[in-house]
């Protein structure tokens, strides 16, 4: 069994190591989850700014080419970042990620 301690102190021989790790993979979940819902809702806005209306049947093209982008750039980043974790380790990367990435999320959005 390894006595190796996360950021938080707390070692997988630790009794809350699982209730741990189950909270900081829900609120993961849960900012991925926020962040898509965010980029839906703005998708009008993006659209007035370019002076397209999406659900024209000739303009539909644009919508298809907004959401696929923005699945494709974040495909990307996934690969790169799991081959990242990969290097480093999986639980270093996760617990160095994830307070990056819920401070970038709300200072995006305040």
């Amino acid at each position: 069994m390894s006595t190796r301690t996360s950021l938080i102190g707390i070692g997988r021989d630790h009794p809350r190591y699982k209730w741990v790790a189950l909270s900081n993979t829900t609120l993961g979940t849960r900012l991925a989850t926020i962040n898509l819902s965010i980029v839906l809702i703005s998708l009008p806005a993006i659209f007035r700014g370019i002076g397209v209306n999406p659900l024209a049947p000739s303009e539909i093209d644009y919508l298809l080419w907004v959401l696929l982008s923005y699945m494709v750039v974040t495909a990307l980043l996934v690969v790169t970042a799991g081959r990242i974790s990969d290097l480093v380790g999986r639980v270093r990367m996760y617990n160095l990620g994830l307070p990056r990435y819920t401070a970038r999320l709300i200072g995006r959005n305040l």
